[in-house]
């Protein structure tokens, strides 16, 4: 997208062609270093060293191609891109005599890097028929006989898409992970400094908004700002020239960028375990004190003070269990709002695939999110269903069985991630596999029951009804007295929800009778909250209270 004096759409390099044709590209710098202490012994001491192979992975749009680029920039090579969906035929035959001709072109020009982008394309995935087999092995003699004067270097999103004998014919490998805060805001500063930004933008808040963006996210943001400013410019243009108000320059406001930031964030949310900033505030989780402070306990302390870390005394997960809308969901984004940490929310269901091996590889894949987004809080609902007792669960090929055992082995490898919390959520602990609950996994367990004290529910009441308008005439103290006496959270929200319903029908009528207008607001009364207790009848029964605090004393008592 380019942009002219005369023009609505702000300059907003897409291409990076004047960011990152230097030798220190902004926020890939570390990677560029790396790439270079790698590269630079084969070349110096060639007769005694084997060839330089490199396999690059890292998250689609991380500057992978930017770091190799400048890489040998710095290293004075030439470098010879080839894209690998080139490289691709409808014969394994034909794809090797493409492969062994782009090594051939790279011969001719040494010394040089040979940039093979998206090995994946070109090469069969685990599990493929044995005939496809031909090109991964043909790959693999021409890394081993490349001289050292022809530098290999192949780029992935992910190392374990390819097989583990391909991995292992490259003598190096380098992840490019997802840039830290200070990173982004290198980057942002970058892509920005030929942009018109308004005195509201702050980089700094857009960075660390931006937990695990790379720089294709960082990219696209702008883009989607500088075309929201765009619109928000033509439209301001009723009755002059859009010529004169665009000859002036389209400034980006907070408000361009904040809403950039939301569609593309509700674009990520499609995808598994995407990261998220929660907008949940304390204010809007009413009582819940005890389990506020034990779950904040576990989370916050090692956040505030590193050194637990290393006598392993910080724990990393929690579970909360008890009835259904109690409020363990809002609970667990309130608490990574307040600690500025990202939101994974996960519902079991979500992570379970009918192909072999991809429910633990979407396993995997969450937790390598969260520790790119790191400081990071990992929400598994409906924990029960992901994880059943082993050897119960009745399906014959044993998928639950093995996802337990993954969900395991990357519980047990949080002990060496530094900022990465999981809580989960069940209605059902009795189902969970008690391997979960061993210290150093969920050994942190925490009841979230009924609120049955008027107060408790009265701090919710008001939680609920904090952005509702409120007659003088409604007591909210009255409004608990004739409700059930064990009511959850979700029960007071959905008592108001009726009674909000109640009050847009009196509004309605009160309209068509001429007696008030669509312009004022809804205002809760009285009679609308007697109205919605008329039929309201609690979410969870006495027997079931029962049942829950039975589990609660059996698990107590460990």
């Amino acid at each position: 997208m380019r942009a002219s004096t005369h023009s609505a759409v702000p300059c907003c390099p897409v291409d990076g062609a004047s960011l990152w044709s230097g030798l220190s590209p902004p926020g890939l710098n570390k990677t560029v270093e790396l790439l270079c202490r790698i590269v630079l012994p084969h070349l110096q001491y060639s007769g005694s060293l084997s060839g330089c192979t490199v396999l690059l992975h890292g998250p689609a749009g991380s500057g992978k191609v930017a770091a190799v680029s400048a890489a040998s920039r710095r290293l004075n090579l030439h470098l010879l891109k080839v894209d690998c969906v080139s490289l691709c035929a409808d014969s394994p035959a034909a794809s090797e005599v493409k492969l062994a001709a782009a090594f051939q072109r790279a011969d001719a020009v040494r010394p040089c890097v040979l940039l093979l982008r998206n090995l994946q394309l070109l090469l069969c995935p685990r599990g493929g028929a044995e005939e496809d087999g031909r090109v991964p092995a043909v790959l693999r003699q021409l890394l081993h006989s490349a001289p050292s004067s022809v530098v290999v270097v192949a780029t992935v999103c992910r190392a374990r898409t390819l097989s583990a004998s391909v991995v292992a014919a490259f003598v190096h490998q380098v992840e490019l992970e997802s840039p830290t805060e200070e990173q982004r805001r290198s980057m942002l500063t970058s892509l920005s400094r030929d942009l018109l930004l308004g005195q509201d933008v702050s980089l700094d808040r857009l960075a660390k908004l931006t937990t695990g963006f790379v720089l294709g996210d960082l990219v696209a943001l702008l883009v989607a700002a500088g075309r929201s400013s765009c619109r928000r410019l033509i439209l301001s243009c009723a009755g002059r020239q859009e010529a004169e108000l665009c000859s002036s320059g389209a400034t980006i406001t907070n408000q361009d960028f904040t809403s950039a930031l939301q569609v593309l964030q509700e674009a990520q949310s499609t995808s598994i375990g995407a990261p998220q900033i929660p907008d949940v505030r304390w204010e809007d989780v009413g009582g819940l004190q005890q389990v506020k402070k034990e779950v904040l306990d576990t989370v916050q302390l090692p956040l505030q003070r590193p050194e637990l870390l290393s006598l392993d005394l910080n724990r990393t997960g929690v579970l909360l269990y008890g009835p259904p809308g109690t409020g363990k969901t809002l609970l667990a984004k309130a608490v990574a709002t307040e600690c500025s940490m990202t939101f994974l929310s996960v519902k079991g269901p979500e992570l379970i695939n009918m192909f072999v091996g991809q429910s633990e590889e979407n396993i995997r894949e969450v937790f390598h999110r969260a520790r790119s987004a790191a400081p990071c809080v990992v929400f598994f609902d409906e924990l029960d269903s992901l994880a059943p007792s082993r050897g119960r669960s009745g399906d014959s090929g044993g998928v639950m069985d093995r996802v337990v055992s993954q969900l395991l082995a990357e519980l047990d490898a949080l002990n060496s991630s530094v900022g990465v919390f999981v809580i989960g959520a069940t209605n059902r602990p009795d189902l969970l596999d008690q391997s979960l609950l061993r210290p150093g996994r969920f050994d942190k367990l925490v009841f979230v029951g009924v609120s049955e004290d008027r107060a408790s529910q009265l701090q919710i009441l008001q939680a609920v009804l904090r952005k509702f308008r409120l007659d003088s005439s409604v007591d909210l103290q009255d409004v608990l007295d004739r409700c059930p006496g064990h009511m959850t959270g979700a029960d007071l929200y959905a008592l108001c929800s009726d009674a909000m319903t109640a009050a847009i029908k009196r509004k309605l009528a009160l309209i068509d009778q001429g007696v008030d207008s669509e312009d004022s607001p809804v205002v809760l009364s009285a009679q609308d909250f007697s109205s919605a207790l008329e039929n309201f009848t609690p979410s969870v029964s006495e027997s079931e209270l029962l049942r829950y605090r039975t589990v609660q004393q059996r698990l107590s008592a460990k």
